[in-house]
């Protein structure tokens, strides 16, 4: 709170639009915003002074920003570096700088002279140039235990952030070290509207969230693995039960030149088979006259218009062999 007390007094003294800083206290801080306009009141009384001088020590060299010659006719000069952004109001001591860089932040020192030149006061002041805050965002992240880490982040010169939970400040003792707060740390089931306030030299800006508790994450990690397993158990299941009625594949190649090759070998061998058989038994002539016929050593007479060769009796053979073209 006292930090806090502290930037709103500090504040006070930024100039914003047409509101001039007030430089007539020794050791005033100014701050500006960077690319916009800042206003130095610089003395009350133009009249009463008759020469005012400020200046800064840039790189151990002195160079005087402005210098007022407070005679007729009045001489106000302006250094180079600025004048096409500066302006003096001599009618109420108020200097002017319009579209503000980084280098106008620097510590000056306003010295006031009498008609002899003679030193009648030194005073010193501080300028700030800043960036303003742009608008926060809010990023939250679930932990292990259930708790919950939010951020808030905001582009801008020198935030500071400060947290509130349905309208009533987070104390710092739950809030994240470092980093000037920016990261907080809520326990587990808290929830509720969470306020990011963050603030700086030039400006103040807010964001808000509606927070729901977070679930512990090794319960969630723990159902997630569980899950995973039961679908490889299932995968796995269903490829054994495919594999089992599916047979196996014999690979067999079978040359259709080879199966007719085979086929004509097989039809030959049958062929000289057949002209090879040996027939026994009767031979029959018809059409023929009867002449005889010696068998082995016999003579015998075939009777009537054929000729009639007994089977073989008591050791007599009669063969013939037919051949198939013979």
């Amino acid at each position: 709170m006292k930090a806090l007390f502290g930037l709103l007094v500090m504040l006070a003294a930024v100039s914003h639009g047409m509101d001039p800083c007030d430089a007539t206290l020794d050791g005033a801080q100014c701050y500006g915003t960077l690319g916009g306009t800042v206003f130095l009141q610089l003395i009350q009384d133009v009249s009463g002074v008759p020469d005012i001088s400020l200046k800064t020590e840039s790189n151990d060299a002195a160079k005087i920003i402005l210098k007022i010659r407070n005679k007729h006719p009045k001489i106000v000069k302006i250094h180079k570096s600025i004048e096409t952004r500066a302006h003096f109001f001599t009618n109420n001591g108020t200097f002017r700088i319009n579209n503000t860089e980084r280098n106008d932040s620097a510590e000056y020192k306003l010295e006031t002279f009498n008609a002899d030149g003679e030193t009648l006061g030194t005073r010193k002041l501080q300028l700030f140039i800043e960036a303003p805050l742009s608008s926060p965002q809010l990023s939250s992240q679930c932990l292990t235990h259930g708790e919950m880490r939010v951020s808030c982040s905001s582009e801008g010169d020198g935030p500071q952030y400060s947290w509130t939970l349905d309208g009533h400040p987070l104390r710092d003792t739950e809030a994240s070290p470092g980093d000037k707060t920016n990261t907080i740390t809520l326990k587990r089931g808290q929830s509720g509207d969470l306020t990011c306030t963050v603030i700086n030299n030039i400006n103040s800006v807010t964001v808000s969230k509606i927070i729901s508790p977070c679930e512990e994450i090794i319960g969630m990690v723990a159902a997630s693995l569980a899950g995973v397993v039961l679908v490889l158990v299932m995968v796995l299941a269903v490829y054994c039960v495919q594999k089992k009625k599916k047979p196996p594949k014999t690979s067999v190649h079978v040359d259709s030149q080879d199966v007719e090759y085979a086929n004509v070998r097989t039809l030959k061998k049958q062929m000289r088979l057949q002209e090879r058989k040996v027939e026994y038994g009767q031979v029959k002539i018809t059409g023929a006259p009867q002449q005889p016929l010696e068998v082995f050593g016999q003579n015998k007479t075939l009777e009537g218009p054929r000729w009639k060769v007994g089977t073989p009796e008591e050791g007599d053979c009669v063969y013939a062999r037919v051949r198939k073209g013979q």
